[in-house]
């Protein structure tokens, strides 16, 4: 197909209005076939293909459809629960605010962003869509310390425990070094007072 010769003559508000035109179509289009894969999943009649008769939604839907589950749940939800925002602004979005902000709080998001777009002069942009999902995002969940942190802390946490071990056999043999001492110092005294106290005092 020859581009120039086909979008020469057309204003950029013409081509930007075609291809409006055809993201719509295509999200609906989108739309349909995800309702009847939904449809397929719920009354299990995906089953009715032979290929996949002994097989799960899961299998079958990768095979068929080249889709993975949760990607398919994600849309399937955005089109049966807010099939004009999804229509509008693409089920991405719908699943972004879903996933961000919870389902509590979706449609106050949808609706702020609705609001935002229709104010506005031009289409909303991208950063100020971002920055009313951000105001209602739930709070994000500290950071879990990678592995290489976790193994170097393990380490630190061995050798510290190897050291207190080495110093307690330390203090355990001094200890002992210690009785054996006392006990050789206690013989000493006992033979030294036997050896020095006369047999008569010993009777008395």
């Amino acid at each position: 197909m020859d581009l120039k010769t086909k979008y020469d003559k057309m204003t950029i508000g013409q081509i930007e209005g075609e291809i409006k035109g055809h993201r719509h179509n295509s999200l609906e289009a989108m739309r349909e076939s995800i309702l009847a894969l939904l449809y397929l999943k719920q009354t299990g009649r995906f089953k009715e293909n032979k290929l996949y008769r002994k097989s799960n939604f899961e299998n079958y839907l990768m095979g068929f459809h080249n889709t993975r589950l949760n990607t398919f749940m994600e849309s399937a939800r955005a089109f049966d629960k807010y099939p004009e925002e999804s229509l509008q602004y693409g089920v991405g979005l719908v699943s972004k605010v879903f996933r961000a902000c919870g389902a509590i709080k979706e449609k106050t998001v949808l609706d702020e962003i609705k609001a935002a777009d229709k104010a506005a002069k031009n289409p909303i942009k991208r950063d100020k869509i971002d920055a009313i999902i951000q105001k209602y995002a739930k709070p994000t969940p500290p950071a879990q310390p990678g592995y290489k942190t976790l193994y170097i802390a393990e380490m630190k946490a061995h050798e510290r425990t190897k050291e207190q071990y080495q110093e307690a056999v330390k203090e355990l043999k001094q200890a002992r070094e210690q009785i054996e001492k006392l006990k050789a110092t206690i013989l000493n005294l006992k033979s030294y007072f036997v050896e020095e106290t006369p047999l008569e005092e010993l009777r008395a």
